[in-house]
């Protein structure tokens, strides 16, 4: 989405003076000198974000504001204006504007507001979008959203393999979403219900015994390299009655690399092989990943979704999310709940303090990954130094004390 502004603004002056800031920061922006005027631009499919005064004639800004609710409450609506006072800020913020700035203003706080306010829109769309394709089915688009080759890739690898209905062998790290590949495969070829077996369950063995051959079935075989050696070759006599099913498997590695007995049988079906990316590889994905898991958190506990905060954002990119899904998903209900509550009864920190408490630890891990070396840490942590040591000041950090101890 390129960044668009809806400018409304009464003076002449000061309407080409903000339209030729922003246009110097490659922010396409519409003019308007009043409500009147930007009442066209207005609608709930706007990809940008409104700038407004407050003091205009005959329609002021809290009734642009007024207009921007009823069309599309989750389109911000930035207000900048010269005769400011506390009464009127607290107004604004409650009748639900984005943010409140008083002229004079310096360009790069009025920026950083609008470019915030750009990203949380974005979001808001890239989540309609998901919702809208949900509802036509394309589960794929739903279950792993992004724009970077690795999730493309993925989606269209899994389109593929269920429409040629084929054998399938998804492989990936641990918590990528193989198990969900598995069932948006399962959705997309309109399987139906199917048979599993997760052979890292203790009662692996019992449930391959179980398994009832069906012509035309489904069966989902998840985490096979974990097969007891005891249903192996249970599972190895039972494969050769397997050929009129279709079996999707999972696992970390690929074929090859599966114990002799799991990969030969799995072989004879001549499965096609998916690679599952980690959201390391996705990273550039995360915002709207977790934007997805945010809202299902919230779903799941029948609460409102809250807003995906810059802080929050911003620990979400730098986090190492080596734990992948599992580990983003916890997160996100931890942001839904916000103040959980205490076996005390004691308040517990707010989201801004988790948040810094979360990020002050995954600091301290990855230094003591590092010995205690800034530099590398910073490169794990795809971090400038300079940023790193002011986020090691804010936190007291320091490098020396994570260091391992010489020997005497």
């Amino acid at each position: 989405m390129s960044d668009r502004i809806l400018l409304i603004e009464d003076d002449d002056a000061m309407r080409a003076s903000l339209t030729q800031t922003l246009e110097l920061e490659d922010i396409t922006v519409l003019q308007a000198n009043g409500l009147a005027q930007a009442r066209r631009a207005i609608r709930a499919n706007f990809a940008g974000v409104v700038l407004s005064d407050i003091r205009m004639p005959l329609n002021d800004g809290f009734d642009v504001l007024a207009r921007v609710q009823e069309v599309d409450a989750d389109l911000p609506v930035v207000f900048l204006t010269g005769e400011a006072d506390v009464p009127m800020a607290v107004r604004a913020l409650r009748d639900g504007a984005y943010d409140f700035l008083e002229k004079p203003c310096a360009t790069e706080d009025l920026l950083k507001s609008l470019r915030r306010a750009l990203r949380h829109r974005q979001l808001v769309l890239q989540t309609r979008t998901l919702e809208r394709r949900l509802e036509s089915s394309d589960v794929a688009a739903v279950h792993f959203p992004g724009d970077t080759p690795h999730s493309k890739r993925l989606r269209t690898e899994l389109r593929r393999v269920a429409d040629l209905s084929v054998n399938v062998h998804l492989h990936g790290a641990p918590g990528v979403g193989k198990r969900l590949s598995a069932h948006t495969v399962q959705v997309l070829s309109n399987a139906g219900s199917a048979q599993s077996v997760n052979c890292e369950d203790a009662d692996a063995f019992d449930q391959i015994e179980r398994l009832e051959p069906t012509a035309g079935g489904l069966l989902i075989l998840k985490n096979v390299e974990a097969m007891p050696e005891d249903g192996q070759a249970h599972w190895q006599a039972l494969s050769n009655d397997l050929n009129d099913m279709r079996v999707i498997s999972t696992a970390r590695h690929e074929l090859a690399r599966l114990p002799g007995v799991v990969a030969e049988s799995l072989s004879r079906f001549g499965p096609v092989e998916v690679y599952v990316p980690s959201l390391v590889q996705r990273a550039g994905d995360l915002p709207i990943i977790f934007e997805a898991l945010l809202r299902q958190a919230a779903r799941d506990m029948n609460t409102d979704m809250p807003a995906a905060s810059p802080a929050v954002l911003d620990a979400i990119q730098n986090a190492d999310w080596s734990g992948n899904l599992p580990a983003l998903r916890a997160f996100a209900r931890q942001c839904v709940v916000g103040k959980p509550a205490t076996e005390t009864g004691a308040e517990a920190p707010g989201l801004v303090e988790q948040i810094e408490a979360f990020e002050r630890q995954l600091l301290l891990e990855a230094l003591r990954r590092n010995d205690g070396k800034a530099s590398q840490t910073a490169k794990e942590l795809k971090l400038a130094r300079k940023t790193l040591y002011d986020r090691m000041a804010r936190y007291d950090i320091k490098p020396k004390d994570l260091r391992p101890a010489k020997a005497t």
